[in-house]
């Protein structure tokens, strides 16, 4: 789909040159997360976690013992969050279980119990689990967002940005970020019988390639230099890297929104109007600018405003500013939405219906999608359907 020599990028920007690629931005943030199983630590626990989810999943009788967990799915984003979320509360209550399952049932359920809870009771795997959850709760709210229907784009680039100012106060202020993480860790190893090792310095060699090995005096030095820094470090470039193409010309149209333009001064604006002016044939905006800018410079509550309601007041005196808007509104934030049509499809084109013509599995389609449209209308639509059958007649004859 992305490939820029032979892929559907390629093939649509031969004929519409002025077409640009956008990649999902919530699959660009599911990449920065994934981009985190680059430290070893962090990888090692998410196989854990994994691996105990399914082991109490594959047993009727092992779900009994904890709440209900889902997997750790990768195509559901949102789902992946919750799931580390609520392991992490109900993390006592999964080491109880497993300690139960080491003693009892038979010998395959005793091995792989006892050899998860070792797994788990590491030092390094309760404190990396914290620190998951901790940024995961994060995460969660912004990739519910970005697969929000009613998203712009000013929304879904100001929400990275926030995000990457907190990341960086926070590897600025690493110590208090290790000392919440630690704090949190020893209440967890109080109850499994691990004080000792929270209070412990790992070994530290001459010679270490393979695992961790800064040299530190306590362990709130080593964990931070070991784990949160480079945990933090990894997320802030994986951002940077992956967000990186926003400041495209198209995404320089942003700035006509109210909301930006009360931030920016006259020549800041005009620069960045040069940007797509140019790009999308827009020559007289330009004249248009400085008017528009001062419609909206005493206007209270403007970052609440929809890009569809700041185009309703272009409608008369700013015909270029109204060509922008347009554009503005047709950039694609993400995927979501044509995606939710996918799994709407399966319902539609059952084995019952294999045979059924494109005309009709488009309308059925575009009723699944806009199911809400449909509802409020109902009775209407209900008499429009049936007059639209009658008008048919079958090709059955029943005489």
């Amino acid at each position: 789909m992305s490939g820029k020599e032979g892929g559907v990028q390629a093939i649509l920007r031969k004929k519409y040159t002025e077409a640009l690629f956008f990649h999902c931005s919530s699959h660009k943030l599911n990449l920065v997360i994934n981009d985190l199983n680059a430290l070893t630590e962090i990888r090692y626990t998410i196989r854990t976690t994994k691996d105990i989810i399914s082991f109490f999943r594959e047993s009727i009788l092992r779900r009994k013992l904890i709440p209900n967990i889902s997997t750790l799915c990768e195509t559901r984003w949102s789902e992946k969050h919750k799931t580390i979320r609520v392991f992490k509360d109900n993390f006592h209550v999964i080491m109880e279980a497993l300690e139960t399952l080491s003693r009892d049932g038979n010998s395959a359920t005793r091995n792989h119990a006892f050899q998860l809870r070792a797994a788990a009771s590491r030092v390094s795997f309760i404190l990396c689990l914290l620190l998951i959850a901790k940024y995961s709760v994060l995460m969660e709210p912004v990739v519910n967002v970005l697969q929000s229907v009613t998203l712009d784009p000013i929304k879904a680039s100001q929400h990275i940005k926030n995000i990457m100012q907190l990341l960086k106060r926070h590897r600025d202020d690493a110590d208090k970020v290790t000392d919440e993480i630690l704090r949190d860790a020893f209440v967890i190893a109080k109850t499994l019988g691990l004080e000792e090792d929270m209070t412990s310095v790992p070994r530290i060699f001459g010679r270490q390639s393979y695992r961790s090995n800064h040299p530190a005096r306590s362990p709130s030095e080593y964990w931070k230099r070991s784990l949160i820094i480079p945990y933090l470090d990894s997320i802030i470039n994986s951002l940077k890297g992956r967000f990186a193409k926003e400041n495209t010309p198209s995404f320089a149209l942003s700035k006509l929104h109210p909301a930006q333009m009360q931030t920016m001064s006259m020549e800041s604006l005009t620069k960045a109007c040069q940007t797509f002016s140019q790009f999308y044939d827009l020559p007289n905006i330009k004249y248009e600018i400085e008017l528009w800018q001062q419609l909206w410079q005493d206007k209270p509550n403007v970052t609440e405003l929809a890009v569809v309601d700041v185009l309703k007041e272009t409608k008369t005196f700013f015909p270029e500013t109204s060509k922008a808007l347009k554009i503005l509104i047709t950039l694609p934030c993400t995927t979501c939405t044509v995606e939710r049509s996918f799994s709407s499809l399966r319902r539609m084109k059952t084995w019952l219906r294999s045979t059924m013509v494109e005309s009709r599995l488009n309308g059925l389609a575009m009723m699944s999608v806009h199911r809400k449209i449909i509802n409020e209308n109902i009775k209407d639509f209900n008499n429009k359907v049936v007059e639209k059958f009658t008008k048919n007649p079958r090709r059955l004859c029943f005489n």
